[in-house]
């Protein structure tokens, strides 16, 4: 009996070690082809805003959620907040008055595929099918196109590079922050991730959508609890569009000197 229990403990330990190993290997991967082999796309990848303004914006990935995402747009508006809503086409589908919602009340809709892909295991019509479908879904829902997107996994390939740059819009991903809220490691665990490591210009990569159907998620009690906390520091919070704004700027200006 021992010995069966402890050949399940390794072998849920290899699993997991392997799991984590993959991803972050896919995230090295990423983070590399960003750096060395996409320079003539690197005026469209954002990975952070400008390191002279205390400015944060919050993004939220897979959503929108019927349970979720109506709790977070609450506290956001408690606090007086903007966020960015990276929402998966298919969703919006049958929650778009929650989308509706939220760009009413000011904050961002973007791009996050229609299906949740890898694009970087996608041919060019998947990945433009995917991306163009929620872009017109989107559109339906909030009566103009977004004009930013996020590839799930944080996954990139030059295919999905062509297919935004022609469409105008940017890639956006996220800075040194990445609490891993979908995970549930604990709500102070995603607090004190967030306040120890923010920086001006972080993009915080949050979600609001979680495979752990409880009537309030991780994500949205450590929300209620950050955003006072960062606030105290000084921070404003922005949305993708905004920080994109000042960046674009800075660049304006730089090429002027």
């Amino acid at each position: 009996m021992m010995k069966k229990i402890l050949y399940v403990i390794c072998i849920s330990a290899i699993f997991i070690f392997g799991m984590f190993k993959l991803e972050n290997i896919n995230t090295i991967e990423a983070n590399n082809l960003v750096s060395d082999n996409f320079k003539e796309y690197e005026d469209i990848i954002i990975k952070k805003g400008r390191d002279d303004k205390k400015v944060v914006a919050l993004t939220f990935d897979d959503g929108p959620d019927e349970d979720f995402t109506p709790q977070i747009l609450d506290i956001l508006k408690k606090h007086n907040v903007k966020g960015t809503f990276f929402v998966i086409g298919e969703k919006v589908g049958y929650n778009g008055d929650i989308v509706k919602r939220a760009f009413k009340e000011g904050h961002e809709i973007a791009n996050h595929t229609f299906t949740h892909i890898n694009v970087s295991k996608k041919s060019y019509d998947e990945i433009n099918k995917e991306i163009i479908d929620t872009q017109n879904i989107i559109k339906e829902a909030i009566g103009e196109y977004p004009t930013s997107f996020r590839p799930p996994y944080r996954a990139v390939s030059k295919n999905m590079c062509d297919i935004i740059k022609n469409n105008d819009m940017d890639i956006i991903l996220w800075s040194n922050i990445d609490p891993r809220d979908w995970s549930n490691p604990g709500v102070d665990y995603i607090v004190n991730t967030i306040t120890s490591k923010v920086e001006n210009g972080n993009i915080i990569l949050l979600h609001d959508y979680n495979k752990v159907r409880n009537k309030t998620s991780q994500t949205i009690l450590a929300l209620d609890m950050f955003i006072p906390k960062l606030k105290e520091k000084g921070f404003e919070f922005v949305t993708i569009h905004e920080l994109k704004d000042s960046l674009d700027k800075d660049r304006a200006t730089q090429k002027q000197q």
